[in-house]
């Protein structure tokens, strides 16, 4: 009769420990997409709805120099080579698209009226 019941504790103590890991789990892992969400939902109105991002003042630009020195030609170009992909990639992500699209979209408006006269 008593391994039956220890039998029966155990069950019941190892079901509980899986059922209060397993919503631990699933609360990290909520608050982490809630997180990435409100990121997101951050960056689309801000940034691609509208333009408030681009009223915040500018922050000053560090005018530190650094200088590395390569242990190879091929490295030093394989570093010019990231630094002129980032500056790229950085330069599209600082075009403002929603305001190019309302722009767009009057020329578009404006072409289709003087086409309609």
């Amino acid at each position: 009769m008593g391994g039956r019941i220890h039998g029966f504790l155990g069950g019941v103590l190892l079901t509980s420990a899986i059922t209060y890991y397993t919503s631990q789990y699933i609360q990290k892992n909520q608050q982490f997409i809630s997180h990435q969400l409100r990121t997101s939902e951050n960056i689309i109105n801000n940034r691609i709805l509208s333009d408030k991002d681009l009223q915040k003042p500018l922050e000053p630009i560090s005018s530190h120099i650094t200088t590395t020195g390569r242990v190879s030609f091929g490295e030093t170009c394989k570093d010019i080579w990231n630094d002129e992909i980032i500056t790229m990639v950085n330069w599209i992500y600082s075009i403002n698209w929603y305001q190019w699209g309302v722009e767009l979209d009057k020329s578009v408006v404006k072409a289709v009226d003087s086409l309609k006269k």
